[in-house]
């Protein structure tokens, strides 16, 4: 397998993990922004907020900010179109980066910051739309700059951290994470001072400055090479075959590993797992601010100390699978999901608000307690020279088969029956359910296989050189 040489580990993981909060960040910052962004009938809700902030201005003055910061007939289900969108681009990116990944080792400290480039340019498209075809626009270039990091990211974390690599990948995902935590905050206190336009302008100046610095910093801490003997294998195979028989060799071999039934498992696992994220990641604040009557600045800072909250159970949720079972934690985490889920559709009306809201929290720290569980199942269960394309699937069949989920919602969401936001928090809930039997599923083949409780064995070392 190849070899993995870096002066400074801990440094290196610290990058990935920072490329990882901007992947993060960068990927969600639109859409949770669609929050100020949408139709006129935030209008009255938006008018007083800028009244608020700039009280010397004359109503001409206000009245322009307005149309500046919005778009017209932006519905709620154009917005889960436009999700639908990126997680369909995503996914097709993502598995054709898998695939270079594995094939190409230095694409590992490239496409990270190509990634973090890329996503700047959407940021600037978006801050002059003035239609949604640039949000269209926007979206696809975002979700091709996001696909470049998590299959490579990934295999670098588990290739550098092999036999902690529950801990490192939940510590990649939680703190990760951190960058989809700050973004309903951020967005709601700078638009009302700036307007979301502006807000995006520094924001893509800033994305490029990173991109270029953690290009260089990767570069300098991680080098992947082959050992001489595969090598050598690569060379007779190049004089034995013509280009049509290696690749015909190279995909048979490839299906034959990653299709499995525990990886087919685990991918039907993450699709819907992907829903529930997806979901609550751009539409709770929708949530609180149209079914608990919240204004957006309090629905900002209450969501994002929610994400942050379940950032540190990702942290608990990989400790806890390096000690007992990956399927274990990918089975607490949804099966919690689907009880709070369901406490919040049936006692919500009658519970106070400050109950409805700490289920929430609940909710949230439970979802993110299998916040790598399932990058981790895959890394476990395919060989380390396969591991990009492996957790590139892992990501673009979930994204694919879950890209129909924030569309559902929202068709649910903007139904004209008074319960209907009630009724999408139930779709939530089918998709958790799901989840939680796929999860069952591979939990019993690890207790029949004997893996529950203990130590998985210890894989062929890699060289990793920490030089201080």
């Amino acid at each position: 397998m190849p070899q993995v040489k870096s002066p400074k580990p801990k440094l290196a993981l610290t990058t990935l993990i920072f490329g990882h909060f901007i992947n993060h960040f960068y990927a969600y910052v639109l859409g949770v922004s669609l929050l100020v962004i949408r139709q006129p009938n935030r209008l009255d809700n938006l008018y007083s907020i800028v009244i608020k902030s700039a009280k010397n201005y004359s109503a001409e003055v206000v009245n322009n900010i307005l149309i500046y910061n919005r778009l017209p007939d932006l519905t709620t289900t154009q917005t889960g179109l436009l999700i639908t969108l990126q997680m369909i681009v995503f996914a097709v990116i993502t598995l054709g980066v898998g695939v270079v990944g594995d094939k190409w080792l230095r694409s590992k400290n490239v496409f990270i910051p190509l990634g973090i480039i890329i996503m700047a340019i959407h940021l600037f498209i978006a801050a002059y739309a003035t239609t949604i075809v640039g949000l269209i626009i926007a979206v696809v270039i975002v979700a091709l700059g996001s696909s470049l990091y998590h299959p490579v990211a990934y295999a670098s974390i588990a290739d550098l951290y092999e036999e902690k690599k529950g801990l490192m990948m939940s510590l990649n995902a939680g703190l990760g994470m951190a960058g989809t935590a700050i973004i309903p905050v951020m967005i709601t206190i700078f638009h009302t001072r700036f307007g979301w336009r502006n807000f995006f302008i520094a924001l893509g100046i800033i994305c490029l400055v990173l991109g270029v610095a953690i290009y260089f910093a990767l570069n300098k801490l991680i080098e992947y090479n082959y050992t001489e003997e595969e090598l050598e294998k690569k060379r007779i195979n190049k004089k034995s075959m013509n280009n049509g028989a290696r690749a015909k060799n190279w995909f048979k071999k490839e299906f034959l590993v990653l299709i499995t039934l525990a990886i087919i498992t685990c991918l039907f696992y993450s699709s819907f797992r992907s829903g529930v994220f997806r979901i609550s990641s751009n539409y709770m604040a929708f949530l609180f601010v149209d079914l608990y009557n919240f204004d957006l600045n309090t629905a900002g800072w209450v969501l994002s100390l929610i994400f942050v909250i379940g950032g540190l159970t990702a942290l608990l949720g990989g400790l806890l699978s390096d000690k007992y079972t990956t399927s274990l934690t990918m089975l607490a985490s949804l099966g919690g999901c689907a009880v709070l889920l369901l406490i919040i559709f049936l006692g919500s009306a009658a519970f106070p608000l400050w109950l409805t809201i700490a289920l929430y929290f609940l909710f949230v720290a439970s979802l993110y307690f299998s916040a790598a569980a399932g990058t981790k199942y895959v890394a476990e269960n395919v060989p380390q020279e396969s591991r990009s394309t492996g957790i590139s699937l892992l990501f673009a069949f979930p994204s694919t088969l879950a890209a129909l989920f924030p569309w559902l919602f929202t068709k649910i969401y903007d139904n004209p029956n008074p319960n209907s936001k009630l009724w999408s928090i139930a779709f939530i809930l089918l998709l958790a359910l799901l989840g939680t039997t796929a999860a069952a599923f591979l939990f019993i083949r690890d207790i029949k296989l004997g893996k529950f409780g203990k130590k998985n064995k210890k894989s062929i070392p890699i060289i990793v050189d920490d030089i201080t």
